[in-house]
C-alpha cells in the first residue's frame, strides 16, 4: 500500500464520483479505478459500493476514510518538519567588508569555506568601517573586515594583512612619467580625499603621513566610495592616496605609482563580537588565516 492509494481513495470518498475524483487528482479514470480495486484487494474487503447512479462507502470504507486522512495528514506534517529541519541546518553567516577584503581575502578562501561547510549561507554586506563597527556591536553581522582603530571594548580585533599607500592618478597625469612619487612634488595638484565617514582609520593614516612629510595638499573634494574616486581621478589632474589593493580595481584611464620611502602601512583587520563563540566564526577565521598563509589564532 502506498500513499497514492490513500489519496485516490480519499478523493473518491469525498467526491463520491470516480470521474470527479480522477479530475481532482489529474489522473486518467481507468487507472484511477484500477488503483482503488488494488487497494480493496490488498485490504481484503470492499470499501465502496458502486452502481451506475452513485458511489457510497461501506462501513469498512467509512472507518478506512478516517484513518487514511490521519495517515495523509501525518505524512504532510513529516514533509513540513523535514523542511524546517533543513532550514535550521542551513546556518546563516553574515560578513561585512571593505573593498580590500573583496580583492585580497575572499578569492583565497570562499571556495574552501563552501566546500568545508556546505550548509553555510554566506551573506555579504559592503559596509564602511564605521557601519561595520555598529553592525558588530548590534550583532547584525558575524564578522567584519575593516580598518582600525576600534574603540568598542565588546569587539575583538585581529590584523590579517598590511597594505601600503600608493598614489592614484590619471594615466595622463604629469607625474605619471615617474616610477616613484615624492609626495612633496604632488603639492601643486588637487588632492582628492576619501570621505572621513567612509575611510575610518585610513583617513587618519593618510593625515598622519602628510603631516610627517610636512605636506599640505589642497583638498579639492571628499569622495564617498573608491569606485567613484577612480572615476573622478580619471577626469582631471587631481590625485589621491589609497592602499595598494586599488591596483586590481583600476579604470582604464587611471594608474598608480608607489610612494618614495618611508611609505606608511595600512592594516586590514577582522573584527567580531567577543560574545560570539560559535564554531562557525572560529572556522571562518581559521580559513582566512590559512588562505593568507598565516597560523590560525
Amino acid at each position: 500500500m502506498q500513499l497514492r492509494h490513500l489519496r485516490y481513495f480519499v478523493a473518491v470518498a469525498e467526491e463520491l464520483n470516480f470521474t470527479r475524483a480522477a479530475e481532482r487528482l489529474n489522473t486518467a479514470q481507468p487507472s484511477f479505478s484500477q488503483q482503488i480495486r488494488d487497494l480493496e484487494e490488498e485490504i481484503g474487503t470492499p470499501l465502496l459500493i458502486r452502481n451506475k447512479r452513485q458511489v457510497t462507502l461501506t462501513e469498512a470504507g467509512k472507518v478506512f476514510l478516517d484513518e487514511a486522512r490521519l495517515v495523509l495528514a501525518q505524512a504532510q506534517r513529516a514533509v513540513v518538519m523535514a523542511r524546517r529541519a533543513a532550514q535550521v541546518a542551513e546556518r546563516k553567516f553574515t560578513i561585512g567588508f571593505l573593498p580590500a577584503a573583496e580583492v585580497k581575502i575572499f578569492p583565497k578562501m570562499l571556495t574552501a569555506m563552501r566546500a568545508r561547510f556546505p550548509n553555510f549561507n554566506l551573506i555579504f554586506r559592503s559596509l564602511t568601517t564605521l557601519e561595520q563597527i555598529e553592525a558588530l556591536a548590534n550583532k547584525e553581522i558575524d564578522i567584519g573586515f575593516l580598518r582600525p582603530p576600534i574603540a568598542d571594548p565588546s569587539l575583538a580585533l585581529e590584523t590579517i594583512l598590511t597594505e601600503h599607500l600608493m598614489v592614484v592618478m590619471a594615466e595622463n597625469h604629469p607625474m605619471s612619467v615617474h616610477h616613484e612619487i615624492d609626495i612633496r612634488e604632488m603639492v601643486r595638484f588637487p588632492f582628492l580625499r576619501i570621505s572621513p565617514e567612509t575611510a575610518g582609520g585610513l583617513h587618519q593614516v593618510v593625515a598622519d603621513y602628510l603631516r610627517s612629510a610636512q605636506v599640505e595638499p589642497t583638498a579639492s573634494q571628499d569622495v564617498d566610495s573608491v569606485l567613484t574616486m577612480m572615476a573622478v581621478v580619471g577626469l582631471g589632474d587631481g590625485f589621491t592616496l589609497l592602499p595598494d589593493y586599488v591596483e586590481q580595481l583600476l579604470f582604464r584611464n587611471v594608474t598608480v605609482r608607489p610612494l618614495r620611502p618611508p611609505v606608511p602601512s595600512v592594516p586590514l583587520c577582522m573584527a567580531w563580537h567577543r560574545e560570539n563563540q560559535s564554531p562557525e566564526l572560529s572556522a571562518f577565521r581559521n580559513l582566512v588565516n590559512e588562505g593568507l598563509g598565516r597560523e590560525p589564532k
